[in-house]
């Protein structure tokens, strides 16, 4: 449970009153959505059932002739515009109108739909979806030079998708009618399991029913009951009962989340969320079950919750992963506690390896490793410009070293580049071994010496005298 919602269920009427009027005095946006919301609430009016297999069929067809009718393979260029003002190959210009055109004809989709939900016809904009939905799935366009790249895709995780989150904000703005909630569901449930949606996506349906449980959670209860009379929509609607439970029957809340956990990752962190403020052995027992199935997305969590003395090997496994990911150093210092000095050595040639050697340098520059941090600058192989950190840490340690280092690869670069940024590189690294003082007479000599053997390449000189090695 989220720290605020804690607070908020301490708190008495009249405390809650004093502190929503005090917000909405400090907030135009929120005095808006204050507005919106009890504007558009439709909880008293009278709700109208329909037909709703029939309206999905007739939407998605009307919607996939309307797909099929756009004509990309002449490419309308009139109606492009060089929003940002820069050169555009023939090609880039026929995608950008051929997906502006897709987008004005889902805008129309969606200022219908958004305009049925504010009137309060859930059950008719959730049958519209449900077609679009379908129609997103089968549709040809036809698409000669492929200005769309995967149709399908563009289609639903491009455009779908954003009148989904359209909707999504207007249902957050909307008090309905209980009777509709519950009467819109019982018809989506229908539709996916055995009417013209079954064999389709539930998931932005799911994420949309879930919406409308939390701002409308009169209707959990008699959804939870629908879920256990159908418990076949458990599977196809998980966060949406979920939510439901959490109304309908908060007592078994947790154990369901955990059943489900597995499979849903929004759940799975809904889970750890709640269990780590509640009840830590539980939190242990999940995060070790679903911290391999959803690394990514979970491990903020749980390396912020883990006592790394409660459980060392998990705390290892969890933090091994973490630093791998974001390449943080004080990640690393946490993760370095726990280790043996084998262990150590062994992640230190993990990370040696890897592709980010800034990070390793780092890492060896925390462990005082400075000779390792040599040894590795004398027989990398890498660019110019990644000796600027890797030496950065060890030139003040070894100065002479870093100078035979820096003379020799720059000299061996200069032999094979002549562009600028070769140039910047060369006279960044020598200016970054000249800043120990007992180089400086070498240094000097190194550049006499570059400046004659290359004579007329001006750009290099210019270069040496913008870092203010070459006066």
């Amino acid at each position: 449970m989220e720290k605020y919602v804690k607070i908020l269920e301490s708190l008495d009427p009249a405390q809650k009153i004093a502190f929503l009027g005090k917000i909405l005095q400090n907030s135009a946006e929120l005095q808006s959505q204050f507005i919106n919301y009890f504007t558009n609430n439709q909880k008293g009016k009278p709700f109208k059932p329909i037909n709703f297999n029939e309206v999905v069929v007739a939407e998605a067809a009307a919607c996939k002739d309307a797909l099929e009718a756009i004509d990309l393979e002449e490419t309308d260029y009139d109606r492009w515009d060089n929003r940002h003002d820069r050169y555009y190959e023939e090609w880039e210009i026929a995608q950008e109108v051929a997906e502006e055109e897709i987008n004005d004809m889902f805008d129309s989709f969606s200022d219908e739909y958004i305009d049925l939900l504010s009137k309060g016809e859930l059950n008719v904009m959730m049958a519209k979806l449900t077609g679009l939905l379908i129609a997103c799935y089968e549709a040809d366009i036809d698409d000669p030079n492929d200005n769309l790249g995967d149709q399908q895709q563009e289609l639903l995780t491009g455009c779908f998708s954003r009148i989904a989150d359209s909707i999504g904000i207007v249902i957050n703005k909307t008090i309905l009618n209980s009777d509709a909630v519950v009467s819109t569901f019982k018809d989506i449930v229908q539709c996916f399991e055995r009417g013209e949606a079954n064999t389709f996506d539930t998931k932005v349906h799911d994420m949309l029913i879930q919406s409308l449980l939390k701002n409308n959670p009169e209707s959990c209860s008699e959804i939870y009951s629908e879920f256990n009379a159908e418990k076949s929509a458990i599977g196809l609607f998980p966060l949406s009962y979920m939510q439901a439970t959490r109304n309908g029957n908060p007592a078994s809340w947790e154990l369901e989340a955990v059943k489900l956990s597995p499979g849903h990752v929004a759940i799975a962190k809904e889970l750890l969320e709640f269990e780590a403020g509640n009840n830590t052995l539980e939190f242990y027992r999940n995060a070790k079950k679903l911290f391999p199935v959803f690394s990514r997305e979970l491990v903020e969590i749980i390396s912020e919750t883990i006592d790394d003395t409660f459980d060392i090997q998990f705390a290892k496994e969890v933090l091994s992963y973490k630093v791998m990911k974001d390449r943080n150093i004080d990640d690393y210092t946490r993760l370095a506690k726990l280790f043996s000095v084998t262990e150590k050595e062994s992640y230190l040639t993990i990370l040696e390896k890897s592709y980010s050697h800034e990070f390793y340098i780092q890492v060896l520059e925390s462990e005082g490793m400075f000779q390792r941090i040599l040894q590795f600058a004398r027989t990398a192989d890498v660019l110019l410009s990644e000796y600027l950190y890797i030496m950065r840490p060890i030139v003040h340690v070894y100065p002479s070293e870093c100078l035979a280092i820096a003379e020799k690869k720059v000299r061996q670069y200069l032999d094979q580049h002549m562009s600028r940024d070769s140039y910047r590189y060369a006279a960044q690294l020598i200016k970054l071994v000249s800043s120990d003082e007992q180089n400086i007479a070498a240094v000097n000599k190194l550049i006499g010496d570059l400046c004659l053997q290359y004579s007329r390449r001006s750009a290099m000189k210019d270069e040496f005298r913008k870092q203010g090695i070459l006066k």
